[in-house]
């Protein structure tokens, strides 16, 4: 059994920016979800796993590291496909052969965190989202460490002004 907990409200910020009504986002996509468009790199991050601090995980030596294949088995708090965390993890437990099942999806990181502090399960996010969560243990990954992009993506042709120089400020 699957648990979904969802906000209403599905906005497709690729369609947007195709269509012209969105002038400039800061997103993380897949080559092929980038066709199109014009991208800049903003940064690259690898997740991490967050667990509750009261949750035992098998750890690897003093980094303590863990293994896809060690928390295949742990209930897992997953975001919904087609984000690109959950596309990111998709990708990372099948590069290493590693099957898991999804216990609870969420589309929303606070909604995942809660989850996690209950003890209900282990979540996979990027650091820069797992900080907001100090009160969570977070451990990195041995091998196979599910990783994203994030960019700076925009409409082809000459951006506006205004998109021109927040460009120029941001990357």
């Amino acid at each position: 059994m699957v648990v979904q907990l969802r906000q209403a409200a599905v906005f497709d910020i690729r369609q947007a920016l195709r269509e012209g009504t969105v002038d400039l986002a800061v997103v993380a996509l897949d080559r092929q979800q980038q066709r199109g468009l014009v991208t800049r790199l903003r940064a690259r991050e690898e997740m991490v796993l967050v667990a509750s601090p009261r949750r035992s995980l098998t750890t690897n030596g003093a980094e303590d590291t863990v293994d896809l294949a060690d928390i295949a088995e742990l209930p897992q708090v997953e975001f919904t496909p087609g984000w690109a965390i959950r596309d990111a993890a998709d990708r990372a437990f099948r590069a290493a052969g590693v099957e898991r099942a999804t216990t609870f999806e969420v589309n929303d990181i606070v909604a995942a965190s809660e989850l996690v502090r209950a003890g209900l399960g282990v979540c996979i996010m990027p650091p820069t989202g797992s900080h907001r969560f100090p009160d969570l243990a977070t451990y990195r990954f041995a091998r196979h460490a599910p990783s994203w992009q994030v960019i700076v993506v925009r409409p082809p042709g000459e951006p506006p002004a205004a998109v021109a120089a927040l460009l120029r400020h941001i990357t």
